[in-house]
């Protein structure tokens, strides 16, 4: 899979050399419709300055954001261990290079490569905009907005389930499914915006809801992230703020990360009044209709006109920015700002939320891929979280800086004349298509955020332990081997229950995560031993999650319980991508035993059995069936 897709990453460059050689051979046209036949070579210093700072950002910015992320689960009550994901750019690397990651990432990319390509126009020559270089933004930019909600859509209907596990036909169908899903009630927003239009021509309004349902998946995931993820995100930013620690930072901030910390505190505190500005001031706008519903919109919604009429302050710094607002030099200064916040800031942030698992245990009705646990553990599930927030909101983000540039800069924007002349987006319509794609995020925002509210008194009052797996190693490695390890493991192989519970009940001197990783070992022991599986099956996520997935007792002993329970599909899971060195034939035993127990997919037959001869769990089993044939009650 990996190599497909570097495979298909590497085609890019490809991608690109023939854009370049289309350019030969097109147009240059001005902004207001003026035409030249001539090339020059100028025409492509912005899509070449575009690709370089793009490498860039691919080589260099991306894996630095995603060097320190991390995850934190329940181990115990309102205590949590925080493990690092990625330590180094080279982790992160790494990371970038798993599963289908690339192929969110090169989404990601291509937005904004084509937001980095209109810059460059702004900055070389503002005047004109080379006909190539406007195909190639929307192509890259027109890419990811299409992907974008199908992407989310997916990714909430198929939480926690494995490449491994899930069918591939299924699967098909089902993303399938949800592309008709979206392109159904995109064309059925249209045919009834279509009826309600009394020119016979759709009108703009409609058109922007159309915009607005096809949008909607990833609207909806972008409010409940933001809404479930707000409570974590104050408190660890305040307190990186104040220079302590925190599962967020779990490194000591120097003086930029406290700013930037106290600066996205004030941002969080006034995002519950900015939803509701802007959820109110969309409401006014459709049932009011004021004659002065441009102004509003245009100065801040109610809460910024209200302003802006009563302050005379206010209203002179106002008029001076209409007349920045035409410098074509401030529109390139305005796009790189939002490149470095939105693009960056944004989608980075976002992804250390989904990877932290903040949402679960710091909001409720929050976009959870897969659980905590999962993420330390499996690397899929890490992949997933990264595909997820550069495939699902990459688009979105462009769109939106797109219609601000539209609402704020129409005047330099291209394409301008073609959709107030020939689609009636004139600067109100623009302003009003804004406004509702902002306000139903806000929406979705507010609502999340009102029901998760509640958990912020008990999620100050949580314990988290950080690091605690480096400080495990440290302490093995200092020992040469742990003392209490060795007695777990002497215990469960003598099935020894007074031990492993006499030992779970001992007040032991040392680090805490140690002691507390080895008790959880003989807890996952004991309720093996005893028979209770479900308990057990919990006991050994919670184990393999504080050994970051590198513990394959944990993985059988869950393998086992859903064997006992039944549940024959998730054993399978459980086994999947188990090591099977020579002469450690425990999981090819489960494995075999799984099949054999499955009355509708197994395939053992009697000759199978010759592989296990004189092996004593088959001939148990064996043995126990033969009893139960003759069992006569």
């Amino acid at each position: 899979m990996n190599r497909i897709i570097m495979q298909r990453l590497r085609m890019l460059p490809i991608v690109f050399f023939i854009a370049f050689l289309m350019a030969f051979f097109v147009e240059t046209v001005a902004a207001s419709g003026d035409s030249s036949d001539s090339f020059d070579i100028s025409h492509l210093y912005p899509l070449g300055g575009a690709l370089l700072v793009a490498g860039l950002m691919w080589k260099f910015f991306i894996p630095i954001q995603l060097s320190n992320l991390q995850v934190a689960f329940e181990i115990d009550d309102d205590l949590y261990e925080v493990h690092r994901v990625t330590r180094d750019l080279d982790d992160a690397r790494d990371l970038l290079s798993e599963g289908s990651v690339g192929y969110g990432l090169g989404l990601y990319m291509m937005g904004m490569t084509g937001i980095l390509v209109l810059i460059g126009e702004f900055i070389f020559d503002p005047d004109f905009f080379y006909t190539p270089s406007l195909y190639i933004i929307g192509l890259l930019v027109g890419i990811p907005i299409l992907i974008s909600p199908w992407e989310t859509m997916n990714a909430q209907l198929s939480r926690n389930q494995r490449p491994s596990s899930s069918n591939a036909i299924l699967g098909f169908l089902r993303r399938t499914l949800t592309l008709l899903i979206i392109i159904g009630i995109t064309i059925a927003s249209l045919m009834y915006g279509l009826q309600e239009s009394s020119s016979g021509v759709i009108e703009p309004f409609w058109l922007a809801l159309a915009m607005l349902v096809f949008m909607s998946p990833t609207i909806f995931a972008y409010g409940r992230i933001m809404g479930a993820s707000w409570n974590m995100l104050l408190i660890g930013k305040w307190r990186t703020s104040n220079g302590r620690k925190n599962p967020i930072d779990p490194d000591k901030p120097g003086f930029l990360n406290r700013l930037f910390s106290l600066i996205l505190v004030i941002f969080l505190l006034t995002m519950p009044i900015t939803a509701l500005n802007g959820i109110v001031t969309v409401l006014y706008v459709l049932i009011a209709s004021p004659d002065n519903a441009s102004e509003v919109l245009n100065y801040g919604g109610i809460i910024g006109y209200s302003i802006y009429v009563r302050i005379d302050l206010i209203s002179e710094i106002l008029f001076h920015w209409e007349f920045i607002k035409s410098l074509p030099q401030f529109l390139s200064l305005y796009l790189s700002l939002n490149i470095a916040i939105v693009g960056l800031a944004f989608i980075f942030e976002l992804t250390r939320n989904l990877m932290l698992g903040g949402q679960s245990f710091g909001g409720i009705f929050g976009v959870i891929i897969d659980s905590p646990r999962d993420i330390r553990t499996e690397v899929e599930a890490q992949s997933r979280q990264l595909k997820f927030a550069f495939a699902g909101f990459s688009g979105y983000t462009v769109l939106l800086l797109l219609l601000v540039c539209y609402k704020e800069f129409g005047g330099l924007m291209p394409f301008t004349d073609t959709l107030e002349n020939k689609y009636g987006f004139d600067e109100g319509n623009r302003l009003l298509a804004t406004w509702m794609f902002i306000a139903v995020g806000q929406l979705i925002f507010l609502l999340t955020w009102l029901v998760s509210i509640i958990r912020f008194g008990s999620l100050r009052s949580l314990r988290f332990d950080l690091n605690p797996d480096e400080r495990r190693e440290g302490a093995v490695r200092l020992a040469g081997g742990d003392w209490m390890r060795t007695l777990v493991d002497e215990a469960a192989l003598v099935e020894d229950l007074d031990s492993l519970i006499r030992f779970q009940r001992r007040s032991l001197d040392g680090d805490p995560s140690v002691i507390r990783y080895e008790k959880a070992r003989a807890r996952m022991w004991e309720l093996a031993i005893r028979g209770l599986w479900p308990s057990a099956i919990e006991e050994a996520r919670k184990v393999l999650a504080q050994a970051g997935g590198d513990d394959d007792i944990a993985r059988m002993i869950i393998a086992t319980g859903h064997m006992s329970s039944r549940r024959l599909d998730a054993a399978r899971d459980a086994l999947h991508g188990l090591e099977q060195p020579e002469g450690y034939d425990e999981p090819e035993l489960l494995a075999f035993v799984c099949e054999w127990l499955d009355p509708f997919t197994g395939n053992v037959s009697e000759d199978d059995f010759w592989d296990w001869e004189n092996n004593s769990c088959i001939n148990n089993l064996q043995h126990q069936i033969q009893m139960i044939r003759g069992w006569n009650p």
